[in-house]
């Protein structure tokens, strides 16, 4: 067992600690002075249009704040401190035009490349057992130094952009394959906000890169335009590190993922609708009518696009959820099934203990109960005992059990299914999430849309109940009265027979 946790030890990144966390702080203040000022001297040797100067302002300040918050909360993490250095070295470097500012800037950017490419494969733990994670650092080392060799023009060579893009993606291949092969739920849900931020961010640096490659003097409007896509994919990028070693909300990556998809989806088909039909009208009235139909083809294209944007809408949010929020789908089909297997026969005790589990896992919820006709049916994450006693303490405190209570920590989601028979109401109750945060819409929607076949299975499991409790208390009337008819007949008979007897003897 210890020569495992040695080699576990020398196969990660060591907690920073003494000489080398001093290091850390030190430079990590150098870099900060250096991003602060960056922003505001900027201007003195590019005169930037004050918009595009008030964007890097924007993204200065944001990449500024999740470094400090790294430091604070993250300061003995290795790999936090790789990326709070490296968000540092990208506002000092992204504050100037790095193509046509000073070697020094310059050089400050092979550096921030460095810090990155070193941070994405050994992301978030600090391990790297894996022989391709060590062919990926030596690769980001060895392109760095071609980096400075270009900068300080020694070669005249230009593999420095290509390398490190291969480098970059690399490292992202590196998270792919171990979001693939880790069992660790939190470990994946953390790759899963920085895929995010990654996918986001880089593919709207990209296209602020196209945009300025492909019009390089276009209009201001559209420089503002692809120097605003490229700041905020900086700041996407910074955020969606800065969520997954937090560990914040880690539980609401998919519901993100699927929003962003679904977003991303439409905008593309209403785009595509529009301009189709757009080209369809002016082309079929220029063939056919012999004029141009102008701007009654925009109108009657933006027609079409409003009229079917609701139907997309619901198409590509089921496809999203489908996709990125398959927990929450196979939910609204479970249930239904599943109750469908045990409505015909079950109890309410049972019917509780068959849907609580997977309404739990899909949603994440550390613990799950269901109360019937004011008594616990059924417990999940908690043992039986302990929910009747908060049941209990509940009811004698005689507090009225609402839809949303957040004051209470064992049990802060209550959702209402329904009036039982004798008028009390039946109530789902949802403990908090393993990071003690609670639920977003979509999980509260998806458990919601299993109520009316729980609420039908619950209604003919309790009318079974009543039935059984009826002819039970029936039938013990019946055993009660047939006891009393033959005690009452063994009586007749003792007596009967003691008459006989003493007609005998006289």
């Amino acid at each position: 067992m210890s020569s495992a946790v040695e080699k576990t030890d020398q196969a990660s990144l060591p907690q920073l600690s003494g000489r080398l966390l001093w290091f850390y702080r030190i430079v990590w203040s150098a870099l900060a002075v250096g991003a602060l000022l960056a922003p505001a001297l900027s201007p003195f040797y590019f005169p930037y249009h004050p918009a595009v100067l008030g964007l890097r302002l924007v993204k200065s300040a944001v990449l500024v704040c999740v470094a400090t918050i790294l430091l604070v909360r993250r300061q003995r993490d290795p790999v936090a401190a790789l990326l709070a250095l490296a968000f540092l070295t990208w506002t000092i470097s992204s504050s100037f035009d790095v193509g046509n500012s000073a070697e020094f800037v310059q050089l400050l950017d092979r550096c921030r490349f460095l810090l990155f490419a070193l941070a994405l494969p050994l992301f978030p733990d600090g391990r790297w057992r894996s022989r391709w994670i060590r062919a990926v650092i030596c690769a980001s080392a060895g392109v760095f130094l071609i980096g400075i060799i270009e900068t300080l023009h020694f070669l005249p060579m230009r593999l420095f952009l290509p390398l490190a893009i291969a480098c970059v993606l690399s490292g992202i291949g590196v998270l792919v394959a171990r979001f693939r092969s880790s069992t660790n739920f939190e470990i994946k849900q953390q790759l899963k906000w920085v895929a995010l931020g990654l996918i986001g961010g880089v593919g709207l640096i990209l296209c602020a890169r196209a945009g300025f490659a492909a019009a390089p003097s276009s209009s201001p409007a559209m420089e503002i335009l692809w120097e605003a896509l490229f700041q905020l994919g900086i700041i996407i990028v910074a955020l969606g590190f800065l969520i997954s070693l937090l560990r914040y909300r880690l539980f609401d990556a998919e519901t993100v993922i699927s929003r962003s998809a679904a977003y991303v989806g439409l905008t593309i088909a209403v785009v595509a609708i529009f301009g189709g039909t757009e080209g369809a009208i002016e082309n079929l009235g220029q063939s056919y009518l012999g004029m141009n139909v102008g701007s009654i083809s925009g109108a009657m294209a933006a027609a079409v696009a409003a009229l079917l944007l609701s139907p997309l809408h619901g198409r590509i949010s089921d496809w999203a959820e489908d996709r990125f929020q398959p927990d929450l789908a196979q939910l609204k089909r479970e249930i239904p099934e599943i109750l469908g297997r045990f409505s015909a026969t079950s109890s309410t005790r049972s019917l509780g203990a068959a849907v609580l589990p997977p309404i739990s896992a899909a949603i994440h919820a550390t613990r799950s109960m269901l109360v019937i006709n004011g008594r616990v049916a059924a417990a999940h994450g908690l043992a039986v005992g302990d929910a009747n006693r908060w049941w209990h303490n509940v009811k004698r405190e005689r507090s009225a059990l609402v839809e949303r209570n957040i004051d209470d920590p064992l049990f802060p989601i209550r959702l209402r299914l329904g009036s039982a028979t004798s008028g009390s109401a039946n109530w789902l109750l949802l403990g908090p999430r393993p990071d003690a945060t609670l639920y977003g819409r979509e999980d509260l929607d998806a458990v919601r849309s299993t109520f009316p076949a729980l609420k039908h299975a619950l209604a003919a499991a309790m009318v079974r109940e009543a039935f059984a409790t009826t002819v039970a208390r029936r039938e013990r009337r019946l055993r009660n009265e047939l006891r009393e008819i033959r005690a009452w007949l063994q009586e007749v008979e003792i007596s009967r027979v003691i008459t006989f007897g003493r007609g005998r003897t006289s």
